[in-house]
């Protein structure tokens, strides 16, 4: 981005360690000022920020302090409305929270840095005339004490395309000024043409080994890895993941899975997928978005034959949470 570019202001909807990290860096970009939506880290980030600790940009100390800390979505008009909250449609909705500051913002864009399938149709059906930024992250974040996040290795890509054009409105500036604004704060960004086939390629592994890290009982992924069982139903998922995404017009890079099982194998002595330590913390997990949609798709075309073993454990760990649910309520 040159001097002349638009400054942007950006509202970051779900502060944790993933909104945090990004949003900082955008900021760092000079290009916009972020407004920060607080609840649980609310009187910290207001008192001192987010202190980021990562190698990647060297020994700090690094502290992302947001222009604006609110504890709700403001009534107020933004370029940009980031969202970095869990998908989780069964426990709430996404749109109904944003909707303060899109109906201010008739013109803004909607970023959506989750994970899953589906995820933009409510808020299209929603907010049809916004445009939609679907976002996939790369990183490795986590935020264990309020007000300090720490980031994992120098991994830090995000990948934004467009969902849909919109008649009449000019979405392609939407995304162009968005992806500058990430480059220009260093984070690994591209822009794609088919969002949704990268949202696929993530799925191959979050769909293939959540189920079986739980199902399994071994939690870690290491752990299923080192079962030649596990292991070997693990690929044959991922196999299945892929042959369902190829069937439905996303073709898959040919050395997809390969690359997932190596990127699985340097993952550290007990990694767990993220479903795993929702089900521990016992927090909501992305059931929905990262299982049931896609299925559920395959259900309507027709195509579960395709998916055998993934069909299988996704009734499988429905049941298990059937069962754990009903075990807790007996207490």
């Amino acid at each position: 981005m040159t001097q002349s570019s638009p400054h942007s202001r950006i509202l970051t909807v779900g502060t944790g360690a993933i909104g945090a990290y990004y949003t900082w860096r955008m900021q760092q970009s000079g290009h916009c000022t972020v407004t920060a939506v607080c609840r649980s880290n609310y009187e910290a980030v207001k008192t001192k920020g987010i202190e980021i600790q990562t190698v990647a940009w060297g020994e700090g100390p690094h502290v992302f302090k947001p222009e604006h800390v609110v504890k709700a979505v403001p009534s107020e008009t933004y370029d940009y409305i980031v969202v970095c909250m869990k998908a989780l449609p069964d426990v709430y909705s996404i749109a109904d929270i944003i909707a303060p500051a899109v109906e201010a913002s008739p013109n803004a864009a909607i970023v959506l840095i989750q994970n899953g399938i589906g995820i933009e149709d409510p808020i299209k059906a929603r907010f049809p005339r916004n445009p939609i930024l679907s976002a996939i992250a790369y990183i490795g974040v986590t935020q264990n004490e309020i007000g300090v996040v720490y980031h994992s290795g120098m991994v830090q890509r995000l990948i934004v395309g467009l969902f849909e054009p919109i008649e009449g409105v000019d979405t392609a500036s939407a995304l162009k000024i968005f992806g500058d604004i990430c480059k220009d704060g260093g984070i690994d960004t591209i822009v794609a043409d088919d969002i949704q086939n990268y949202r696929w390629q993530k799925l191959v592994w979050n769909g293939a080994m959540n189920p079986i890290c739980i199902l399994s009982d071994l939690w870690t992924v290491s752990n299923v890895l080192a079962d030649p069982k596990y292991k070997e139903m693990v690929l044959r998922t991922k196999g299945e993941i892929v042959a369902l995404a190829e069937a439905l017009g996303y073709p898959m890079p040919s050395t997809l899975i390969e690359t997932s099982m190596s990127t699985s194998a340097r993952l550290a002595d007990g990694y767990k997928a993220s479903m795993v330590v929702d089900l521990e913390e016992g927090r909501p997990m992305e059931t929905e978005v990262i299982l049931t949609n896609p299925i559920r798709i395959a259900e309507e075309r027709n195509l579960t034959h395709i998916i055998p073993t993934w069909y299988q454990l996704y009734k499988d760990l429905i049941k298990y949470f059937a069962k754990r649910q009903a075990k807790k309520g007996s207490l």
